[in-house]
């Protein structure tokens, strides 16, 4: 590459910190002189996410140092705090942007270009994760406030705080996939180094807050002008679960249910891409590669979860299984909700001819990506109403491919879990520890309670999870079994479908064996 050649890359990364950290920091006080500093570096992280596009450019940025770089910026520590950064200054129609938005404008460009690295590069670059393991490490503090934001009940959930928290779930979750980097933080276990293993319960602690029930909806924020309106218009005019929200858009009666708005179906969408990304880095550490030297050696499971299965035995200070329950029967309905609702559209994207001009311009009038002049004939109507439902049939796909995943990633580890507590005696301790990190895992004895709390079950609590388990598991996997995926929906359906009912065959024969033993 041409910039590669003239030794371009190196001189233009580093000025990141060598000519333009103090002035970026600048950009975060209450009232900054300038903020052209920022928009500077914005355009250079587009240029270095542009080049990272291509395998080549990966590398090249990769070699020249641009890990070092963004692991060194001083100004992403200064994440303004939330209640600082409220009723100081009204922004609304101010030109210069609230603190906390000109911070996202600065974390976010930096995040997209580590996601890209560590995606395009692969996992077998022992450099990439070690440097991207030390960018978790020199920015701990940042990315476990976000994360413990994100689950606090009393923070208010933003577009732009589940953004990051949507960035900072992928990295971890890429980043704990190596073993490599488990192992260096094992060795360093004690010695009061914080990294990707220490970010193991503000991870996990995501669970129970967005994905057990919905009440995250109850903390939605629209933090600007934009998101104001969206949260005035509804996602669709057509789904019955969203005819308040289309009725206040006629101006018929106000906006009761956020969810259903396109600020709230965007928010949805970036949850459930957390509660994928979160449930990944669950079935990852629960399985973690022997200390032997063959390379087939059998993976040791280590449980995530503690063994309540009921939430009304759940403690508040671990995620359990009740957890994974809940989630599992909720996605069941949206499920078959989301399929139906695809279906639909496009039923009517290829009936567009038959709608009545009422709905085509209920269609259009409420669609939040066009404006167009009212004098539209109706053939234009019919055209644009057909592209505009084929569209939301595509959004509703996508988030019932990953919701399905997701719920097949839960039940391998509700599976694994059930096995390992119902089967293991009460003296086991082959456990050892849940991560292989040690008992000095992070130097936190809240971890140190939590390895006990789950990898120890008096023989009471195992009888009360058996009988736990029996009462409440059946119903919900017969709701799973009645999903049968078509080959339109998925790519893969039979493979989705098979592998489906073969976990539910197992924790069926699991839950009902031991119930029918100990009765």
């Amino acid at each position: 590459m041409f910039l590669a050649r003239k030794n371009f890359f190196s001189s233009y990364i580093g000025s990141i910190i060598r000519r333009e950290d103090q002035a970026i920091q600048a950009t975060l006080q209450l009232d900054p002189a300038s903020l052209n500093s920022l928009y500077i570096y914005e355009a250079k992280l587009a240029f270095f996410l542009r080049i990272a596009q291509r395998q080549d450019g990966a590398e090249r940025l990769l070699e020249n140092g641009i890990l070092d770089v963004l692991s060194d910026c001083a100004f992403l520590d200064l994440k303004p705090s939330i209640r600082n950064d409220c009723g100081l200054v009204n922004y609304a129609d101010a030109f210069i942007p609230a603190r906390a938005e000109r911070y996202h404008q600065l974390l976010m460009p930096a995040l997209d270009l580590m996601l890209v690295l560590v995606t395009r590069i692969g996992r077998d670059n022992l450099t990439l994760w070690m440097k991207a393991a030390r960018f978790v490490s020199q920015h701990y503090a940042v990315l476990e406030a976000i994360l413990k934001e994100a689950a606090l009940p009393s923070t208010p959930l933003s577009i732009a705080l589940l953004t990051e928290t949507k960035a900072i779930t992928a990295l971890v979750f890429y980043i704990s996939r190596q073993r490599s980097v488990l192992d260096r933080e094992a060795a360093l276990a004690g010695s009061g180094y914080v990294g990707i293993s220490s970010l193991n319960m503000p991870m996990l602690a995501l669970m129970p807050k967005l994905c057990a029930n919905g009440t995250w909806v109850n903390r939605l924020l629209a933090t600007n002008d934009v998101e104001r309106a969206q949260s005035q218009v509804p996602a669709s005019p057509f789904d019955d679960e969203a005819k308040d929200s289309v009725a206040s858009a006629l101006g018929e009666r106000p906006v009761k249910d956020i969810q259903h708005t396109v600020f709230g179906q965007q928010a949805s969408e970036l949850v459930d891409s957390i509660v994928h990304n979160v449930i990944s880095y669950a079935q990852t550490i629960t399985e973690q590669i022997g200390s032997g030297s063959t390379p087939d050696e059998t993976r040791a499971f280590r449980p995530a979860f503690s063994w309540s299965i009921e939430h009304s035995r759940e403690s508040d200070y671990t995620p359990s299984l009740a957890t994974l329950v809940a989630f599992v029967r909720r996605s069941a309905s949206q499920i078959e909700r989301g399929r139906n609702a695809r279906k639909e559209k496009l039923r009517l994207s290829k009936n567009a001819s038959e709608m009545a001009v009422a709905d085509l311009r209920k269609l259009i009038d409420t669609s939040p990506y066009v404006e167009l002049s009212d004098d539209l004939s109706t053939p234009q109507m019919r055209a644009l109403a057909s592209v505009l439902l084929a569209q939301q049939a595509q959004r509703i796909g996508r988030s019932v491919t990953m919701l399905v995943t997701a719920v097949e990633q839960s039940l391998v580890l509700l599976w694994r879990h059930l096995s390992y507590f119902i089967n293991a005696s009460a003296d086991d301790d082959s456990a050892g520890n849940m991560y292989g990190l040690g008992n000095g895992y992070g130097g936190s004895n809240a971890a140190n309670r939590l390895l006990s709390s789950v990898s120890q079950l008096s023989p009471q609590e195992r009888d009360m999870l058996k009988t736990d388990a029996s009462i409440t598991l059946p119903p919900i996997l017969a709701a799973l079994s009645e999903i049968k995926l078509t080959a339109d929906e998925f790519s893969n359906a039979s493979t989705h479908s098979r592998f489906m009912q073969m976990l539910i065959r197992r924790i069926k024969d699991l839950v009902l064996r031991d119930a029918s033993i100990s009765s």
